[in-house]
């Protein structure tokens, strides 16, 4: 190899060394954001959980306005909200299309406020005091400055009984998956759209009297 070629090959190996050494960190930092971006989406459904059971808890002063307060913490002001009740047809458990079946496909429910009042309906409605929202088998994906997360939900909802120690008069679970699409505002991740789909809300205790049919 003559003197020439040797210096061509210095200069090819130490331009390759200098863009190696350029690239690393931002390729670092880009795994350290994705990954701090989709541990802050996943607290959204933690933080929904947590408005929804300040809902659910009938001792607070004001329930429904405690829940919204979270919410807004972890949901988008005008966020569009759609709930499958179990026996209601949907094309799939997650981001279930509304257009695959028309004539039934919930309505959305547009905005916190709304939401949150909905909830409070459901809770109140048959007279449950207390709910307890158990989210697992949560699933991040990002692009940009969007994304989507998944989770499984058990839920557990409890109208009291009356004597200290005994019995509740109705204990009745949910099962069912979420599925929302998220948005980064500034350095803030929000949940935009939702979907529940329920595949069981059933009684699994009730003494004969706080249970709905």
């Amino acid at each position: 190899m003559n003197m020439i070629s040797r210096l061509k090959n210095c200069v090819l190996m130490t331009a390759v060394v200098l863009l190696s050494s350029a690239l690393t960190p931002a390729v670092a930092i880009a795994s350290e954001e994705s990954a701090a971006d989709k541990e802050a989406i996943a607290e959204l459904i933690y933080c929904y959980a947590r408005g929804t059971d300040a809902i659910g808890d009938s001792t607070l002063a004001d329930p429904v306005g405690k829940g919204i307060n979270i919410y807004r913490q972890c949901i988008a002001e005008n966020a569009e909200v759609r709930v499958w009740f179990p026996q209601l047809p949907f094309d799939s458990q997650t981001f279930p299309n509304p257009n695959a079946y028309p004539d039934t496909a919930p309505q959305p429910i547009i905005g916190v406020v709304n939401y949150a009042n909905f909830v409070d309906a459901v809770d109140r409605g048959n007279g449950y005091k207390f709910t307890q929202h158990m989210m697992s088998n949560i699933s991040v994906s990002t692009h940009g400055r969007t994304g989507r997360v998944t989770s499984y939900l058990n839920a557990t909802l409890v109208v009291p009984g009356t004597v200290i120690g005994g019995p509740s008069k109705c204990v009745a679970v949910a099962n069912g998956t979420y599925s929302a699409e998220v948005q980064k505002f500034g350095d803030a991740w929000k949940i935009t759209k939702l979907n529940l789909t329920l595949i069981s809300f059933n009684p699994i205790f009730h003494t004969g009297a706080g249970c709905q049919s």
